[in-house]
């Protein structure tokens, strides 16, 4: 069996997703969550998802255009807005938010709304 390294495989997948329709950034952290997902061994979540969403992008069941946005705001809580795209950049983003408020806050909430 052939074997790639995680770089490799995070950059086949990045170019299915954008050869697909999906713009660099959610193609990107779409990889990096399906390629970290294979190496550890949760196969039904990760590459064997690469046709599936990449179906989607291309059948226009997902905002390829997409870009992430906080759109609601107030102390330790915030909600990210994924306009439709998959939910991995919105993720990436929420998880960054959260731990920048628990920095500030001491606890963080955020939500994400509106994904794939």
């Amino acid at each position: 069996m052939a074997k790639i390294t995680m770089e490799e495989a995070r950059s086949r997948v990045a170019a299915a997703m954008q050869a697909a329709g999906a713009n660099d950034a959610m193609a990107k952290a779409t990889a990096r969550a399906l390629v970290l997902a294979e190496a550890q061994g949760l196969a039904s979540h990760g590459l064997s998802r690469v046709a599936q969403y990449a179906g989607h992008l291309h059948n226009g069941r997902v905002n390829g255009a997409a870009t992430p946005t906080v759109i609601r705001s107030k102390g330790a809580a915030a909600v990210v807005d994924a306009q439709e795209g998959l939910a991995f950049a919105a993720c990436e983003l929420a998880v960054n938010e959260a731990v920048a408020r628990a920095r500030e806050f001491g606890i963080s909430v955020v939500g994400v709304t509106n994904s794939h």
